[in-house]
Parts: structure tokens; C-alpha cells; sequence
């Protein structure tokens, strides 16, 4: 079935974070904004950009860029350039002028026009790291023919613009009411921005929800702002939630292990193996603390970025109120969002929250635990080890001792060795001074004896030669052959040969028949030792 639609207009509300790496004329945003209008105009975008304004960035007298399209100049537009506290934001338009009360043919189109609004697909910003989001708001008139009160057409209608304008089959159809007296529909997940963009079809009936759109299209430049803020700060709180999913998921196993080591470990002060794993073990958990601790944070603050943007949104719709001078009630289309979807969000990190916060309590007391099992096992290895001294001291010391009694012994064997070296050098000794006795007492002997028997011949050697003249007799012993001698040499020749003699002869009767015989007789007897 094929639809008219008259004055179909599109709008592009898209946001994108501030990057303060990099040059603010760097944003890759204003690489998008200016592909998108490149579809329509060769205008550049970048060549107007001035950061010094306040609101809007563009240097041109009415701050925007507009255009018209070549094969279909009926179809004008223009691009805006914002910037927030820590965002910057685009405002597009491409569309019929406003509806023409005399020529109703003029903007009376077939519904496939609105694939002229969107080629290549580009009003879809690629959904980045720091890409907030963007809302598509779709207006457009209801002909005379439509069934305007028959909700089924109105949203087979509402449903072919959508396929029409992003050339898909795919309706994500999520909210659908009434707005200023006109149906307006609502497409894509809030909680999946990154499958499909936030997408709003208002059906016209009269020019009362046009009128009030145009007297409130700045304030609906914030209220989309703080609305993607909520959804983009739940979108990330997602991928926070499963890291703290597997890392709480990996905390029982983990626990067990370390509970499992408790209940063994004994202190050991010769062996620190347990204790060098608790305390890797406790690096480890302390690391691990920082990093789910981290995270939570990281939950915490986006659990406080949908607060404040939710704030800031409900705030917006009363402001919207008081510009329309309208009840509260008028707009509870776009109330729902901030009284039913952003709640739900805060309600969720919420819950997440409480829940994994028990996991840092788990990894909080386990570190505690192994804290204390270390202390203590290093204080009773340390009791063990000091015992352990005070045993190593005390056998040294033992040994020290034995060492030295052994020492003294040896030292002692080592001086009675020496004591009976010197008694048998003494005795040596005192054999060899009776030896040299013994001879000298000989010697004496054998001389006595030997001037004993000279004595004797010297007193009788008057008989052996001739006496006075008056001596009548006289003996003679020695032959004449000796009368040139003087008697006087004669005689002590003589005493001292038969001296010679009675000395040998007495030296050889000691040595006979007293060989042993002690100088001093049997008074000589040996020393006893020391």
C-alpha cells in the first residue's frame, strides 16, 4: 500500500563527548557532522568553527549552514553546531517548508521521498566510545484522506516512514501516545542504543503540535541531551556490570582455594613456602580489591550521571511547561522517560550495586583473614625460630664445650707425652752423668791406685840403687846400660810404671767384677718422677 504524507521534515538531534587529548577542532565528531552534510551541500563544515562562542559554534550570521537540495529544490535544510559544559551537539534539518493553507499540493509527497532525507544512511552516527547518541524526530502533515483517528493506519503509517526512511524492515515500534493532540510514535531500545538510534514519528492533525514544536525546538535541544546522557551512562553501566559479573563469578572458587590453604597451613620457621603463597595470595587479593573496588566506583558514577540527567530532564519538561504554559500533563509523552524509564535505570545500578558489594565485604574479609593467619603463623615461626636459636645456641655452646674439653684433653695426653719425653731424657740423661761417674770414678780409681803404687816404689827405691859410701851392700835391678841416667829420672821412671800397673790392674778388677757400682755406692738411687 502506498501513503501520501505532506511537509515531512526531518530532525537530527546527535551528542558527543568533548575529547581533551586532543585539539577541540580534532573531535571526530565534526568529521561525521560534515559527511552528513556532504549528502546535501559541499559546504565544509570545519571552515566555520569558533570555539569561542558560548552555544553555538558556527561563525555564519544566522550560526547555522543551510542547504537545498539539487534534484529537489523544494527540500531545504540547515545544520547547527553546539557545545555543552563537556559535550558538543548537532542540530539538522532537512524537510518542506511549513505547510501552504492555499496550495495543498505543494508538499503532498509519496512516502518513498523520505529516502531523499537520508542517503547512504548517514543521519546514523557511528555509535563510538564517547558518542552520547541522537535522537531522529520525523514530523509530518496528515492529509485530508488519512484516517486520522484510526490508531491501526496511523501506525502502519508511522511504521512504513520508518522502514522508508532507514531502508530496513526491522520496526524496534517501543512507545507510542499522543503529544499537543497529535499521535506520535517512538522507536528503539533505550537500553540497546547501539542496535538502533532513538527514533520519534509525530503525525500532525492540525497546527497546534506544529506551532508548539517550533516555540520549544531550543528546549528540546537540551531535553534530548540530558535523555542520552541517562541512556548512554546505563549502556556503559552494562559493560561494567559483566566485568563485575565474571570477577564475582570467579570469587568462590578463588575463596575456596585460599580457605582450602588455611585449614592446612601449619607455621613452619624452616619452611616459609605457606607464607610466601599468602602473601602472593594477598598481593594478588589486594590487587584484585583495587580493580572490582574500581569498578563499583565506576557503577557508582554512572548510578550518579542518570541521577543528575534525570533531574535535569524533568526539570526541562517543567520548563517546557511554563514556555507552552501548558499542564504537566500535556507532555506526559516525554514524562515517561524521566518518570518511568530513567527510575528504572537508577532502580537497576542500584540493585547491581548492592549486590556486588558483597563481593568486596567477601574480598575485603578474606584479605583480613589471610592477614591475620600470616600474622600470626609469622609470630609463632618467629616463637618457633627463637626457640629454635636458643637450641642452635645451647648445642653450640655444648659443642664449644666438648670442643674444648677435647681440646684440654688432647692438650693434656699432649703435655703427659711431653712430661714422659723429658722423664726419659732425664733418665737418659742421669744414666749418661753416672756413666761419665762411673768412668771418672775408674779413672780416679786406676790413678789412685796407680800413684799408690808409685808411692810405694818411690819409698823403696832406696833399695834399688847405692846408698851413702858407708853402705856395704849393694842391689842393683837395673843394668848398667842405664848409669848414664840420674838415679833421680830412674826412680820416677820407675814409680810411674809400676804405677801404670797397679792402675790398670785395679782399673781391670772394677770393670771385672764391679761394672754397675755407683760413684756414691748404694746411697745413688734414681728419682721418681714428677
Amino acid at each position: 500500500m502506498t501513503h501520501r504524507i505532506f511537509a515531512p521534515n526531518v530532525y537530527l538531534y546527535a551528542y558527543h563527548l568533548q575529547q581533551k587529548s586532543q585539539p577541540k577542532g580534532k573531535n571526530p565528531f565534526w568529521q561525521n557532522c560534515e559527511t552528513l552534510l556532504h549528502q546535501f551541500t559541499s559546504e565544509e563544515l570545519t571552515t566555520h568553527l569558533d570555539f569561542s562562542q558560548p552555544r553555538f559554534l558556527l561563525t555564519s550570521e544566522n550560526q547555522d549552514i543551510p542547504f537545498n537540495l539539487t534534484d529537489y529544490p523544494e527540500i531545504e535544510g540547515y545544520l547547527q553546531l553546539l557545545q555543552f559544559d563537556d559535550s558538543y551537539g548537532v542540530f539538522f534539518n532537512v524537510g518542506y517548508d511549513e505547510k501552504d493553507e492555499e496550495d495543498e499540493t505543494i508538499g503532498n509527497v509519496e512516502i518513498d521521498i523520505l529516502q531523499q532525507f537520508n542517503p547512504s544512511n548517514k543521519l546514523q552516527f557511528p555509535f563510538t566510545e564517547s558518542f552520547l547518541g541522537e535522537t531522529i524526530l520525523l514530523t509530518l502533515w496528515l492529509t485530508r484522506t488519512t484516517k486520522q483517528r484510526q490508531m491501526d493506519y496511523l501506525k502502519e503509517l508511522a511504521n512504513s516512514c520508518y522502514q522508508k526512511l532507514f531502508k530496513t524492515s526491522t520496526i524496534p515500534l517501543a512507545h507510542s501516545g499522543e503529544l499537543f493532540g497529535s499521535s506520535i510514535f517512538e522507536y528503539g531500545n533505550p537500553r540497546k542504543p547501539d542496535e538502533s538510534p532513538h527514533v520519534l514519528i509525530w503525525l500532525f492533525r492540525d497546527e497546534l503540535a506544529d506551532q508548539t514544536l517550533q516555540r520549544c525546538y531550543n528546549s528540546l535541544i537540551d531535553l534530548f541531551f540530558f535523555r542520552h546522557k541517562v541512556v548512554r551512562a546505563f549502556y556503559d553501566s552494562r559493560e561494567i556490570y559483566k566485568k563485575l559479573k565474571q570477577d564475582y563469578s570467579n570469587l568462590d572458587p578463588t575463596l575456596d582455594t585460599i580457605q582450602t590453604q588455611l585449614d592446612n597451613a601449619s607455621p613452619n620457621p624452616l619452611d616459609n613456602t605457606n607464607l610466601r603463597s599468602f602473601k602472593t595470595q594477598l598481593k594478588q587479593l589486594s590487587s584484585d580489591f583495587l580493580a572490582y573496588d574500581r569498578l563499583l566506583r565506576k557503577m557508582k558514577d554512572f548510578y550518579t550521571t542518570i541521577l543528575i540527567n534525570s533531574n535535569n530532564y524533568n526539570d526541562k519538561i517543567e520548563e517546557i511547561c511554563a514556555i507552552l504554559e501548558l499542564d504537566k500533563e500535556e507532555l506526559s509523552f516525554w514524562r515517561h522517560f524521566g518518570e518511568q524509564t530513567a527510575p528504572q535505570f537508577q532502580s537497576q545500578i542500584a540493585a547491581d550495586l548492592s549486590y556486588f558489594e558483597q563481593g568486596t565485604e567477601l574480598i575485603q574479609a578474606c584479605i583480613d583473614s589471610i592477614r591475620g593467619i600470616v600474622e600470626i603463623d609469622q609470630a609463632e615461626c618467629e616463637r618457633q625460630w627463637q626457640r629454635w636459636e636458643k637450641e642452635r645456641d645451647r648445642r653450640y655452646q655444648d659443642d664449644l664445650k666438648k670442643q674444648e674439653q677435647s681440646f684440654l684433653n688432647a692438650l693434656h695426653a699432649q703435655n703427659r707425652e711431653f712430661q714422659q719425653q723429658l722423664e726419659a731424657e732425664r733418665q737418659a740423661n742421669e744414666a749418661s752423668e753416672k756413666e761419665s761417674d762411673r768412668k771418672l770414678e775408674t779413672l780416679i780409681y786406676t790413678i789412685s791406685a796407680g800413684l799408690g803404687g808409685a808411692g810405694i816404689a818411690a819409698s823403696s827405691s832406696g833399695y834399688l840403687t847405692a846408698g851413702s859410701q858407708n853402705e856395704e851392700i849393694t842391689i842393683r835391678w837395673i843394668p848398667d846400660i842405664h848409669s848414664s841416667f840420674h838415679p833421680f829420672t830412674v826412680v820416677i821412671f820407675i814409680s810411674l810404671s809400676i804405677g801404670l800397673v797397679f792402675g790398670g790392674f785395679a782399673w781391670l778388677i772394677r770393670r771385672v767384677f764391679f761394672p754397675n757400682k755407683s760413684p756414691e755406692g748404694d746411697r745413688a738411687q734414681p728419682r721418681k718422677n714428677d
